[in-house]
């Protein structure tokens, strides 16, 4: 747990969530932020044992995001899984939005992911 924020998982990126707004540059979190992370690690909790399971079949796990939107699931199913167990997959995100691809590769490369 982290102690300023019980509620962020002690392996997530700090540095992330500030770079996705979900925590303000000093650190701090708001209720809108911490509703959309709520959300985002409920969705995780049901993924992560699916992922696992794939992941003994598939070292090089593909995982696709219809409809990424801001990437905000994406960048943390990377952070908190990708990165760790399985750094031979890739997520992609699929989006209309131009402005939101673009960014989000922005992100992506800011951050090495």
């Amino acid at each position: 747990m982290n102690a300023q924020h019980p509620e962020i998982r002690p392996e997530q990126s700090v540095e992330l969530l500030k770079q996705l707004h979900i925590l303000t540059r000093d650190g701090k979190l708001n209720q809108d932020s911490r509703r959309k992370l709520k959300q985002v690690y409920h969705l995780y909790q049901f993924i992560e044992p699916l992922l696992a399971e794939a992941l003994t079949e598939r070292p090089d796990l593909q995982l696709v995001d219809h409809g990424a939107g801001k990437s905000y699931l994406g960048f943390i199913l990377y952070d908190l899984f990708f990165k760790q167990h399985a750094p031979a997959g890739r997520i992609h995100g699929i989006e209309t939005r131009d402005e939101l691809v673009m960014s989000s590769r922005r992100l992506a490369d800011k951050l090495g992911f």
